[in-house]
């Protein structure tokens, strides 16, 4: 309760498995149609600040928010004319939110801008005897710790167990910040005789100090360019695409097509695989024809992964501003 949610290295199991109770009770609860799950945050205001494009992760926190009963205030779909455009920096802007919200969502494309945040308003909160917290709605390459933490959960509820798996990660290592704190997420959880495969191409692999904390805390890693070679042993499949927008024109053009993900892909696969993807995509997973006949595979649960996006950001909601037992 009342902390800053900025990164993946702030959770232990416990805390995980503390998180992952409450939004399978949250879960429950919904499918029940529970009304009283419009209490929790009842009287609370979340800003949502997002200086990068977003629909899934946007509108996740601001659903979630809702059905908690809370408000949403936002400017995500009006930056340009906030007073960021006219040249106020990032502490005045997040300050001036922290005045009105109880909580800020808090999307940037620069790398430790969740920290600079968070800095600043607990000044703010020491000044006006304020509690406003900062959650990281992913901050440039760096880190996306509610998109681990969703995405960890989805592979518990699917295999109901994180040991003796083998996950493999495939597509932009080096850039995209959900394998970042995906991996290291599952690094704290300390899971028994679990693998982690990256698939990149050299220009594209995950950074060498990811890999070697993971190899500190005793995470079995392989690295290869080559997908045949830990497809076939593969029980979790996460797909990334290349990220246009971290590329010139020209760099992109070399690497977009190095991996895509197509049905005849799945047929040398596992047939008890599940396969992830953060979305949005693109051609990563083929032509709109292709996304049809992934969708239909069972294995494929990106739309499973993005419901349950919301059901974890209602728990640490809950948590943060309540301490809410739910």
């Amino acid at each position: 309760m009342g902390k800053h949610i900025i990164s993946v290295d702030q959770f232990t199991r416990p805390d995980l498995e503390e998180l992952f109770d409450a939004a399978r009770s949250i879960r429950r609860r919904m499918r029940q149609h529970d009304r009283g799950l419009t209490e929790i945050c009842a009287g609370f205001v979340m800003a949502s600040l997002f200086f990068e494009a977003s629909t899934r992760t946007d509108m996740s926190f601001q659903a979630s928010m809702r059905r908690l009963g809370g408000d949403v205030i936002s400017v995500s779909n009006g930056i340009q004319f906030s007073s960021m455009y006219k040249g106020e920096n990032l502490a005045d802007t997040v300050r001036a939110a922290g005045c009105y919200a109880d909580v800020i969502v808090l999307r940037h494309p620069q790398v430790g801008s969740s920290y600079e945040a968070a800095y600043y308003l607990d000044k703010l909160n020491q000044r006006i005897r304020n509690r406003t917290v900062i959650i990281s709605g992913g901050d440039g390459v760096g880190e996306h710790p509610t998109q681990a933490l969703l995405d960890l959960f989805t592979i518990f509820d699917q295999k109901g167990t994180l040991d003796h798996l083998s996950i493999t990660l495939v597509g932009d290592l080096l850039n995209g910040r959900t394998v970042h704190s995906l991996s290291k997420l599952i690094a704290y959880y300390t899971p028994r005789g679990v693998r982690l495969n990256f698939v990149a191409p050299d220009a594209l692999r995950m950074p060498p100090a990811i890999v070697a904390m993971l190899r500190d805390l005793k995470i079995t890693v392989t690295e290869t360019d080559t997908l045949a070679d830990v497809l076939g042993e593969s029980d979790v499949l996460y797909w990334t695409r290349v990220q246009e927008e971290r590329f010139t024109p020209e760099e992109y053009d070399t690497i977009k097509d190095r991996f895509i993900l197509l049905p005849q892909t799945l047929a040398e696969a596992p047939k008890n695989m599940i396969v992830m993807h953060p979305l949005p995509r693109k051609h990563e997973m083929g032509t709109p024809e292709d996304h049809d006949l992934l969708d239909a595979d069972p294995r494929a649960i990106y739309f499973e992964q993005m419901e349950n996006g919301m059901f974890i950001r209602m728990a640490l909601l809950a948590k943060v501003l309540r301490g809410a037992y739910v």
